[in-house]
C-alpha cells in the first residue's frame, strides 16, 4: 500500500508570505485578522464560499527533497449522506473541463483546490490562482449543494 503524501510544517519563503499579505492589503483586509496563529494559513470568504491560502513544505522523495508549496482551497460543501457515486462522477466530469483548479474530497468535505510548488511563481500567477478558487468555489457551492443535497 502506498504511503500518503505528507506536509511539513516549516516556515516558507518570506517573499511568498509577502505576496499573501499584499493581496490581503489590496482587499483592505488586515492579514493578522484572518491568519491562523500557528500556521502559514489564512481563512477568507467569497460570497457564500469559505476559502483558504496555505503555505507549506512537501517532501517529494530522495531525488527532490522538500519543496515549498502553496494551496488555495475553497470549501464547496459537506459530503451528502447518500448518492456518492453520482456526486463523484460529476466532480470528475468537472475536473476534466477545469483549468488550474480541481475538485477533491478531504475528510467529509468537497473542496475546490489549486496547488503548486512556489518556485518560479510571481505575484500575477499567485493572484490568478486565488481569484480562480474564490470565484469558482462561490459559483459551484450552491449548484452542487442543490444538485446533491450537501450542506455547509
Amino acid at each position: 500500500m502506498a504511503e500518503e503524501f505528507t506536509r511539513i510544517e516549516e516556515a516558507p519563503a518570506v517573499e511568498v508570505v509577502g505576496m499573501v499579505e499584499q493581496l490581503l492589503k489590496d482587499w483592505n483586509i488586515d492579514p493578522a485578522s484572518v491568519k491562523d496563529p500557528d500556521k502559514n494559513l489564512w481563512y477568507l470568504m467569497q460570497g457564500s464560499a469559505k476559502f483558504h491560502i496555505e503555505l507549506f513544505k512537501f517532501n517529494k522523495g530522495p531525488a527532490k527533497g522538500d519543496v515549498e508549496c502553496i494551496e488555495i482551497g475553497g470549501t464547496i460543501m459537506k459530503l451528502p449522506q447518500e448518492n456518492f457515486l453520482p456526486l463523484y462522477r460529476r466532480l470528475l466530469d468537472l475536473n476534466s473541463t477545469a483549468v488550474g483548479v480541481y475538485f477533491a474530497i478531504r475528510k467529509n468535505l468537497v473542496m475546490l483546490l489549486a496547488t503548486r510548488e512556489i518556485n518560479g511563481m510571481d505575484y500575477a500567477e499567485f493572484r490568478l490562482l486565488v481569484d480562480e478558487v474564490r470565484y469558482f468555489s462561490d459559483h459551484w457551492d450552491d449548484i452542487l449543494m442543490k444538485e446533491f443535497g450537501g450542506s455547509k
